[in-house]
């Protein structure tokens, strides 16, 4: 559709009187609008870059399409794909529109982070006669990212420490003045004192409860920092963790290992294993399952562990990012450590079914 004097006149001044840096596109790549904001954003005057299809040259040093010349295309998700890898998504608010975060090097001194969207724009016959892109500097907002993610590394590190210490203190203090106590009763116990029969049971439950205590207690160093950890590695600690929820929790689980296991760095194999952990700690407390599953897989870039059961599941609502919002802190802390590792988080659960939780990490 070939739009009126008026209606062209309109668009020109709501897109140059926006604050938000906008450029349109019309279907033969040509820039028909280029406002005021976007002329600050990349340095390049609209009367340089109105009528010529060079609006690449804003982001990128060698020619390319942008986004908006994709959506004028009709490019497909993989097309997409091709050119944004994992750097951008369809729109959950427009259809045919997509969304996206990148760095270019190119804008500014030292180059800016943008948050762009480009979405078609359609004639009274719903063809596509152009397409708007608009642009947002989140560069602040990617540098104060970066350094929440300093401080969550020192604070995460500060805590594994501290669970470290703490484990030390019990299994060399107090599982081991519990554990001189047990044996002691155990070899009272033994001689005879005439004691009433009363007397020794009363003796004897108190042992019970005392060789509890110290189970307890091991477990508790177990949960806090798994010596197997540190002197074997990953694959034994998850082989115990995996053991024990179907000792303790009589719930079927398997631990599967593929490709060619190998040892990682310490804090990877520790942020892994947390991850596993608080997700055997949901399936134990929450799941009602009757089976679960770890499968650790190893390719030659890339590590990924999936955990599932057969549970109850639960509903998901948004995405994972919305976690908090929903009360799951459990997974919403499992994200966070998969951030630290520069990893994804994947969460599928259908009420009935069960949960598969997926974590995937460049090595």
């Amino acid at each position: 559709m070939v739009q009126s004097p008026l209606s062209s006149q309109m668009l020109a001044k709501i897109i140059d009187g926006s604050s938000i840096p906008s450029f349109v596109i019309n279907r033969q790549h040509k820039v028909t609008y280029w406002n005021t904001a976007v002329e600050a954003l990349s340095g390049l005057k609209r009367e340089d870059i109105i009528g010529t299809d060079e609006q690449w040259r804003a982001f990128y040093s060698e020619k390319r399409p942008v986004m908006a010349d994709l959506i004028v295309d009709g490019a497909s998700a993989d097309e997409i794909e091709a050119y944004y890898q994992d750097k951008c998504n369809s729109s959950r608010l427009i259809d045919s529109a997509y969304e996206g975060e990148d760095f270019f090097p190119n804008l500014g001194r030292n180059g800016k982070w943008l948050h762009f969207t480009a979405s078609p724009l359609k004639d009274d016959n719903g063809e596509t006669t152009g397409a708007i892109e608009t642009l947002e500097d989140i560069t602040e907002r990617k540098r104060v990212e970066v350094n929440l993610r300093y401080y969550l590394q020192e604070i995460t590190r500060a805590q594994e420490e501290e669970r470290k210490r703490i484990a030390r203190e019990l299994h060399d203090d107090t599982a081991q003045v519990l554990g001189s106590i047990s044996r002691q009763l155990d070899n009272f116990l033994r001689k005879k004192h005439g004691f009433t029969p009363n007397e020794v049971f009363f003796l004897k439950g108190l042992q019970v409860q005392l060789n509890s205590g110290v189970r307890g207690v091991h477990r508790f160093i177990q949960d806090l920092r798994p010596s197997l950890l540190d002197d074997l590695g990953l694959i034994p600690a998850l082989r115990s963790l995996v053991k024990d929820l179907q000792e303790s929790n009589s719930i079927s689980t398997s631990l599967e290992v593929l490709g060619g296991e190998r040892r990682l760095l310490p804090e990877v194999e520790l942020l892994l294993f947390r991850i596993v952990q608080e997700a055997v700690n949901n399936i134990r407390r929450h799941a009602r399952a009757s089976e679960a599953k770890v499968i650790m897989e190893f390719a030659e870039d890339r590590i990924k562990v999936t955990i599932s059961d057969n549970g109850r599941g639960f509903k998901l609502s948004g995405r994972v990012d919305d976690l908090p919002r929903g009360g799951k802190l459990g997974l919403a802390g499992m994200q966070e450590r998969a951030r630290l590792l520069g990893g994804t988080l994947e969460v599928k659960s259908t009420l009935g079914k069960g949960t598969t939780l997926s974590v995937e990490v460049s090595t």
